[in-house]
């Protein structure tokens, strides 16, 4: 028997997530479509009685890390880093420039530590919670996400030749919701 259950308030989260992971709009949606239907045919093993969007989470990195979107993504985003590195202009509003640098810098985090900052960062999990669904301890999600912050703030500074004073990389929260 099938678990009911509504993934429609969840799939902005999961495609933010997939985008984090593969670094690429399709992907990310290839990669999205793809655990959602490994979620329906698991839907007998969710348990009800816990949150969903970390089962759905986990889903989504484990579809990542066995599937091939990993290769196509990192194909993909260097053929694209490479037609466009030489020839990019800069946006012509102060507010774009700093967006596009901020990708850039997040483009150049290994991926361990972007889905690390993403968890805690932008979908707002505990450091406990995020280690869990990495299966990692909560120590190692501290320190990946410590030099993602650090290495973050290192290319903004290397792009634009300063860090902006305006930006500061926060997010996460020590205690369950």
């Amino acid at each position: 028997m099938r678990a009911k259950f509504d993934v429609t308030p969840y799939l902005e989260d999961l495609w933010r997530y997939g985008r984090v992971l593969t670094r690429d709009d399709a992907d990310a949606d290839d990669l999205v479509q793809e655990a959602l239907a490994r979620a329906l045919s698991l839907a007998g093993t969710y348990d009800a009685s816990r949150p969903l969007l970390p089962w759905l989470i986990r889903i989504v990195r484990n579809t990542f890390l066995t599937g091939a979107a990993h290769a196509n993504a990192d194909k993909r985003r260097l053929e694209s880093y490479a037609e466009t590195s030489d020839t990019a202009l800069l946006p012509s509003q102060e507010h774009s420039a700093e967006l596009s640098n901020v990708r850039k810098a997040l483009v150049g985090l290994p991926t361990e530590q972007a889905e690390v900052l993403h968890l805690v960062g932008v979908l707002g999990f505990t450091y406990s919670e995020a280690a869990e669904l990495l299966g990692v301890p909560t120590g190692t999600v501290m320190s990946r996400l410590s030099r993602a912050r650090a290495a973050l703030k290192r290319n903004m500074e290397k792009m634009s030749g300063f860090a902006p004073a305006q930006f500061k990389v926060v997010g996460g929260r020590d205690v369950a919701k």
